[in-house]
């Protein structure tokens, strides 16, 4: 096992960051932790076969807080797909939770992959696999 530490910088959207960042280094499957912070979020929760989602926005001159960050990724034969839920806190005390569809970071995202191998077997549910 390996850990990998990220630095996700403000604008981005992790998602897409970190498909890039686990293409570029040749990962192929593993799990996602993080902290940081979000300028906007889209968060979606399961509904056994859609999701319904909500935008989240921080209140001018704040963060959402990203209290908790967890996931996975795994390679397939179309690509990295990650996988990824958040608990998120505005600053006037509510919290969010769920599946994270998008958001933009501000000021960044302090993210640890930790490298564990092939999961396609274990994930034959993603894409590019069934």
């Amino acid at each position: 096992m390996r850990i990998i530490p990220v630095k996700v910088p403000k604008g981005a959207d992790p998602h897409e960051f970190l498909r890039d960042f686990i293409s570029k280094e040749g990962l192929v499957g593993g799990l996602i932790i993080g902290i940081g912070g979000f300028e906007r979020a889209t968060i979606g929760v399961f509904r056994g076969d859609t999701y319904d989602t909500m935008d989240i926005e921080a209140f001018p001159g704040h963060v959402l807080e990203v209290a908790s960050l967890t996931g996975n990724y795994v390679v397939t034969k179309d690509g990295v797909s990650t996988h990824i839920h958040v608990v998120l806190a505005r600053s006037h005390g509510e919290t969010y939770a769920g599946h994270l569809v998008r958001a933009r970071v501000k000021p960044f995202l302090e993210i640890f992959l930790l490298e564990y191998g092939d999961l396609t077997k274990v994930f034959d549910h993603r894409a590019g696999q069934k």
